[in-house]
């Protein structure tokens, strides 16, 4: 199912799940389909609420204003769980697919083609980070699942200092899974996570 997005949501998400990119007004407005004009207001809104912070680099009129999330107001993490909820409980089906799962991550990741194009995929593609031990338990759970799947579920398991890690090389596919993708499960884990990654 479709996500709809207000303005606000696009840009919080997009500083939220974009590590790849350093963004600006221009890159924001190329990414979230708005304007210049519209979407330096809706940052400036965002900023007099102490969502985001404005870091110009540079100077005189070759300065550039950098635009990041600002992890010291505490209702940042309480907004990003609101709108990384609402992305999961859209994506209901594979929520009580994979919810064998639930207990044995920390958070689980559904991306691909699986999201957008669902009847041309040619698998279920999710990202699962947990613990060490828990590989064997969870690789017993995805066999179970995929006995009621006629998609192949293409799983990969990390834990927290293997995925950090793989973002750290970069690795590209990694990164566009976390931009594009849901959190099917532990989106307040992930929060966390993605502070301490975004906060280093």
């Amino acid at each position: 199912m479709e996500t709809k997005y207000s303005a606000d949501q696009k840009i919080i998400l997009l500083l939220f799940k974009d590590l790849s990119t350093t963004h600006t007004i221009t890159s924001i407005a190329k990414y979230c389909g708005l304007s210049r004009v519209g979407t330096w207001k809706i940052v400036k809104k965002l900023a007099s609420k102490e969502y985001l912070i404005e870091k110009k680099i540079g100077s005189g009129q070759r300065n550039v204003s950098v635009i990041k999330l600002n992890w010291q107001n505490i209702l940042l993490e309480k907004l990003l769980s609101f709108f990384l909820t609402q992305e999961a409980v859209k994506q209901r089906r594979w929520r009580i697919n994979f919810s064998l799962l639930e207990p044995q991550t920390r958070f689980i990741l559904l991306y691909g083609s699986i999201l957008y194009t669902p009847q041309k995929a040619k698998d279920i593609d999710i990202i699962n980070v947990t613990k060490k031990n828990t590989f064997i338990e969870m690789q017993k759970s995805i066999d179970t699942i995929q006995k009621t799947e006629t998609k192949k579920i293409h799983a990969i398991n990390f834990t927290s200092s293997e995925f950090e890690q793989e973002l750290r090389k970069p690795n590209e596919a990694i990164l566009d899974a976390i931009k594009k993708g849901v959190v099917l499960f532990g989106q307040d884990r992930f929060i966390k996570w993605m502070k301490k990654i975004q906060t280093k």
